[in-house]
């Protein structure tokens, strides 16, 4: 069985205001400094309405989790930039 896409499609809705609310939280957390893995485990947390005592909404996770992941990636081609062009870092900081 897998997921409908109508559905993903609801979550991942960048004009609702949940939705950006909980990119905007993440975004603000990292140029906060506040570490990625810090940022997954705070959203660990957020998910289990047990643990936080508060209840997000799927869209809010759902914003959260896809700034999360906008960073990851662009963490790693940064890396990959460096690892295989060794003049990337020099072009990147002029």
């Amino acid at each position: 069985m897998s997921i409908l896409t109508i559905a993903l499609n609801t979550l991942d809705d960048p004009r609702d205001k949940d939705h950006a609310h909980g990119r905007a939280t993440a975004y603000d957390a990292i140029q906060d400094g506040t570490p990625l893995d810090a940022l997954e485990a705070r959203l660990e947390w957020m998910e289990d309405p047990t643990v936080s005592g508060t209840t997000y909404t799927a869209a809010y996770l759902s914003g959260y989790r896809a700034q999360i992941t906008d960073w990851r990636a662009s963490e790693y081609g940064f890396r990959a930039a460096i690892t295989h062009n060794p003049t990337f870092w020099n072009e990147a900081t002029r």
